[in-house]
């Protein structure tokens, strides 16, 4: 019966490998905490002006200034796509959206206001944040 023996240098390696692999996985939970963030803050009307919605007879409720975008078409709150990047001993969790309204991306419109001021910002980024922010420190700070 011949055992096999490991070096410790060996031993370090493969537990190494393993930290590595779990702030990976955990920087895919935290980005998924992120969107469940996005879809919970954007979501129903908002307090506004009172629209119409194009091609129909329905209206909706516009978000005021300063209060998180209201929901029209959806589009918008289901554009966040989760993602996770590796940049060497960082892990980064984050979600994006790249929908866009003409030359300029939705979310940048929104969370800054239009250029020239006709729209004003409708706030959202940190709000996102806030909301996940309790379930991305408990998965980070889970023992190795």
């Amino acid at each position: 019966n011949e055992m096999s023996e490991m070096s410790i240098e060996e031993l370090v390696k493969e537990a190494v490998e393993d930290i590595k692999e779990q702030f990976l996985n955990r920087g895919t939970r935290v980005s998924n905490e992120l969107r469940t963030a996005a879809m919970q803050t954007l979501r129903g009307q908002g307090s506004g002006r009172v629209y119409r919605v194009p091609g129909t007879k329905q209206t909706y409720t516009a978000s005021a200034p300063g209060e998180v975008p209201a929901v029209r078409t959806g589009a918008f709150r289901a554009s966040w796509t989760p993602s996770t990047i590796t940049e060497g001993q960082t892990v980064i969790s984050r979600i994006d959206s790249r929908l866009k309204a003409g030359a300029y991306l939705l979310g940048d419109l929104l969370e800054n206001g239009t250029p020239g001021g006709r729209m004003a910002p409708r706030p959202h980024q940190d709000k996102i944040l806030e909301k996940a922010e309790e379930a991305a420190v408990k998965i980070y700070s889970e023992p190795y």
